[in-house]
């Protein structure tokens, strides 16, 4: 999700930044790094305030910035705020940043219960998360095993935690899944989507 901080400043915010700026640049360089900072900058004619806009899981990203930040703590900042912003339309929604891949191996005999398994119960849970992006189910028969590879697609690695909790490389395998695999990885790999040409 999407949050916005804005600020509100003093009437000498402008002379009194540049003792402050460096320390303040390197925060937000920093947050940016971290996938957290998407833009941010000063309104201008006039500067009176600004605005920064955040990516997370709650308004605590952007929070914890405001808190920490050397214009708040300097008084530069009379008053921040933070507003959820229901993103509609942008880049960042037209396609997945993250695939999810996780492999199992299951008997022909056993492999339709795993594959009834997962289109029926465990995507559609997964399409009522936000940030999932959609799944593929892949088979490949090799001897009397059945190779089962499970790729989906997300947003963005937070999105990733939504589903798998704060360790999103452990993989997360249902009782009814486990009951029916051969064997099965017990954490999965991450892959970040340079270019697709998926629709």
């Amino acid at each position: 999700m999407h949050y916005v901080l804005f600020y509100e400043v003093g009437d000498d915010y402008v002379v009194q930044r540049a003792k402050f700026r460096d320390e303040h640049l390197k925060k937000a360089r920093s947050a940016i790094d971290r996938g957290e900072l998407l833009l941010g900058g000063a309104f201008a004619n006039p500067t009176d305030g600004a605005m920064l806009l955040f990516k997370g899981d709650s308004p605590e990203v952007a929070e914890s910035f405001a808190r920490t930040d050397p214009y708040v703590l300097n008084g530069l900042v009379k008053r921040w705020y933070v507003r959820e912003w229901t993103t509609v339309v942008g880049p960042s929604l037209r396609q997945p940043a993250i695939l999810r891949m996780w492999t199992a191996q299951a008997t022909e005999h056993n492999a339709p219960q795993y594959m009834d398994h997962a289109i029926n119960k465990v995507f559609p849970a997964l399409s009522k998360i936000e940030g999932h992006r959609g799944a593929c189910l892949l088979r490949r028969i090799i001897g009397s095993t059945v190779e089962i590879v499970v790729l989906t697609l997300w947003q963005s690695i937070e999105a990733v935690r939504k589903f798998a909790g704060p360790q999103p490389e452990q993989a997360v395998v249902e009782p009814e899944a486990k009951a029916v695999l051969m064997s099965y990885d017990d954490s999965v790999q991450h892959f970040e989507i340079l270019h697709t040409t998926l629709h």
